[in-house]
Formats: structure tokens, sequence, C-alpha cells
């Protein structure tokens, strides 16, 4: 039945018609919605989202030598450097691609792609750098990190950024892989223009800038050495490529984190440009470790399938998702959903426990009135979901291409799945979405 009265029930707002081609919209710092209007109802989809069994997650764990990762991660070599818990893992991220770049040129099966192999891990690579460098930039223009990233004079090394324990310097002299780490290199060069230092590399350095203390801070032999699994002695050339894929999955996850928990407290403190930039800077994660994900599409079938046998993937009675299995990444993913609980907090309102528009109201306000910091973080938000949903959409896909349909939901194929129930449940953020959509219909 057609609502005739719909007109009444609609925001309540005052148009500016001085202008008969661009009428201006101005919330009323009244009561924006009618009192009567009913609260907006949502009906989650239960969702049981947690990591899988503690055997499988410590499988894991050993698998990918994350407890010996975790303690590199956590060990503070730079006291007065606040964004050592973030930098580092991203380092140790782009590290094991290096290590990932010279073996996928070691691989000696004949029917292994490895033109594409190398171009996919270049542009990992470049993404990567891209990313980092975002996070040195934005460490900079912040007036309480500025100056605290451990760097030494470029004259010391005659304008040259060498690392003497990373891969890439190395496998710029390699031919099979010099035109990759080469062009590494020249990007290394341009994503960190905007920077007073550079990362040393190897890359030329023309400006004579700075250098990174890479090898202290990312201590690549000591990741090298966590290079041996207990499953060595699997004689299976997937093994390898498997987890350097994972380990990067982790080593971003980390940086994740920390940067959520970053943002927790700068929305506590009400700085919301830098937490915006934070956001932001996860957003970006989310969309790495969609494109870490596909590099499963290049590896053999055949081999992977013998390589799920050898280490026992898929265990009798196993229902969970394989990417359930990284604590990192569910408790990621937990801070991610939760971080709709920040909402109120941002828009300075009480939450009314029957429901009521407040927090609708508030949100109207802020997008008519343009709060340019307010809008940012909440906008940056909203892009984390956005890109979250994405990657477990992109995961769910990606398994099923590469081991099956059945696999791709834990054995359970449709949308009862937990992969399904993240992306399709509805949006974290109703009030912003309810905002929005009001503003659209005035």
């Amino acid at each position: 039945m057609v609502d005739l009265e719909w007109k009444s029930k609609m925001v309540r707002s005052n148009i500016n018609m001085h202008h008969p081609k661009s009428p201006k919209l101005t919330v009323s710092d009244k009561s924006v919605l009618q009192p009567n209007l009913p609260a907006l109802q949502l009906h989650l989809t239960p969702n049981d989202f947690k990591t899988a069994s503690f055997s499988l997650c410590e499988a894991y764990d050993n698998y990918l030598s994350l407890p010996q990762l975790r303690t590199l991660w956590a060990s503070n070599n730079f006291p007065n450097w606040a964004h050592e818990p973030i930098i580092k893992p991203a380092l140790h991220a782009l590290e094991i691609t290096f290590r990932f770049i010279s073996t996928v040129f070691s691989d000696p099966r004949p029917y292994a792609n490895k033109r594409e192999w190398g171009r996919r891990l270049e542009s990992l690579a470049k993404a990567q750098v891209q990313l980092i460098a975002t996070l040195f930039e934005d460490q900079q223009e912040s007036p309480e990190t500025r100056g605290e990233v451990p760097v030494s004079d470029s004259s010391s090394s005659g304008y040259r950024s060498y690392s003497e324990a990373s891969l890439l310097p190395r496998l710029a002299t390699w031919h099979r892989s010099r035109d990759v780490a080469q062009r590494i290199l020249a990007i290394v060069e341009a994503e960190m223009t905007r920077c007073p230092y550079t990362i040393g590399l190897g890359e030329p350095n023309l400006a004579g800038k700075p250098i990174l203390r890479y090898d202290a801070i990312c201590r690549p032999n000591e990741l090298h050495s966590l290079e041996t699994t207990p499953f060595d002695h699997v004689d299976n050339f997937e093994n390898l490529n498997l987890r350097a894929t994972h380990q990067i999955v982790e080593s971003w996850s980390r940086a994740a984190r920390v940067l959520l928990e970053s943002v927790a407290e700068l929305v506590e403190g009400r700085r919301f440009e830098k937490a915006a930039r934070e956001c932001y800077a996860v957003e970006r994660i989310w969309k790495l470790l969609t494109e870490i994900e596909e590099l499963h599409l290049l590896m053999d079938p055949n081999d992977l399938m013998k390589l799920k046998k050898q280490i026992e993937i898929r265990c009798f009675g196993d229902t969970a998702a394989f990417c359930f299995r990284s604590k990192e990444l569910v408790e990621v993913t937990k801070m991610c959903r939760e971080m709709k609980r920040m909402v109120p907090e941002i828009l300075e309102v009480e939450v009314d426990p029957k429901g009521g528009p407040g927090i609708v109201e508030a949100a109207m306000r802020v997008y008519a009135e343009k709060k340019e910091s307010v809008v940012e973080v909440l906008q940056a938000m909203q892009g984390i979901e956005a890109a979250m949903k994405r990657f477990f959409f992109g995961y769910k896909q990606v398994v099923a291409a590469v081991m099956g349909s059945a696999e791709a939901g834990g054995n359970r194929v449709g949308s009862g799945d937990s992969l399904s129930q993240i992306f399709l449940e509805p949006t974290y953020f109703p009030s912003l979405d309810a905002a929005k959509t009001f503003l659209g219909i005035l």
C-alpha cells in the first residue's frame, strides 16, 4: 500500500532558495527528525565469526614460524620511536617479498609461470613500498612523531644507500631477477620523494637524503633465519610459495592491528585528522591483503592439492575457513567491526537505548555543516568496512578457484558459512547510512 503521508514523515529541513538553480541545504539545530519517526531496526544475521580450533591455530602458527615473528615484532629497539610497532612488520613483509622473488626465480619446475609470478610480485612490492612511504609521510606530518625515525647520514655511505643484509641489492645483481629488482629500486626512489629520508635498500638516493637504519629495524638476518619449517622435508616447491604468501599476510595484519589500536586512542583524544589518516592506511592494508591472497591463483593446482595432503591443511571434522586460523586476521576483523562503537563518541551524542534518532540527527548536522575532520574519519571508517568485506568476498572466490567451491565455505556451500556472513551482513554503521539516505531525499 502506498503511504500518502510520506511527506510528513520525511526529515524536516530548511532549504535556502535564494538561488533558484542551486538550493542549499541547512539542517536545523533543533529536532531534525520527527519525534514520531519509527526507529531504524536492523535484523542482523547471527555471526559465528571466531578463530578455528586451538590445535589448528597452533599448527598454523608453527608452520609460519609466527611465535618467532611475533617476538621480532614485539622487540622494542628504538624506545623513542612510537611507530616502530607499525613500520617493523611492514618492513618484514617487504623483505619476505624479496625472498619470495628469489624463490620464484629459483623454481626448477619447467611448468611454473615465472613471468607472471615476477610481474605479480613486482606489483606487490610496489604496493607495499607505496604504503610504507605513506606511513612515513603521515608520521612526518605529525608534530608528535616528527624526527623520531632512526636514520643515518648519507655522507657516511658515499651517497649510496645499501642495506648489507637485505636481499634486494643482491637480487639487483642476479641475472634472473635483475630487471624486477631494479624496477623495485626505482619505485623506492620515486615513492620516498616526499620524505626527508629514504629507506636504504640500494636505491640511488640522488638527493643525498638521510638513510633509514633498515638493517637495525628490520633485522633481515634474523628474519631469514626463520625460513626453516617443520615441513621442510616435504618435496613440494609450492610449500615455499604458500608459506611466504601467508607470512606477508600475517605481517601486514599485525601492522593493521597496531594502527587500529592507535585509531581508538586518537578518537578518544578527538584528534580526528590523524585518526582519519590511519584509518585510510588500514583500508589500504585490506586492499593489499586482497592482492596478496590472489597469489594463490598462480600456484600449480596439482602441486597445491598434494601439499594440502602432505601438511594436512584440512582435518576431519574441520569446518572453519582457512583464514580463521590466523589470530591476527581474526582480531583485526573484529576490531574493524567494532569501530561502529566509536561513532557516538565522534558525534558527541549519547546512545538512545530505545533506538531514537539522535545519532542520525547528529550525523546529518555533521555532513551538512561539513565538519571536515569529523567527516573524514567517518568516511574512512566506512571505507575500512567496504575494503574488509571486499577482501572476504574475494577470498571466498580465490579459495573456490584454487581448491574448489566446497572448500570455500569450510565444506558448507551457500550463504550460511561464516565467510559469506561477513560480507553479506548489514552495514556496521546504520546511523551513518540512515543520515546519508535522509540527506539524499531532501
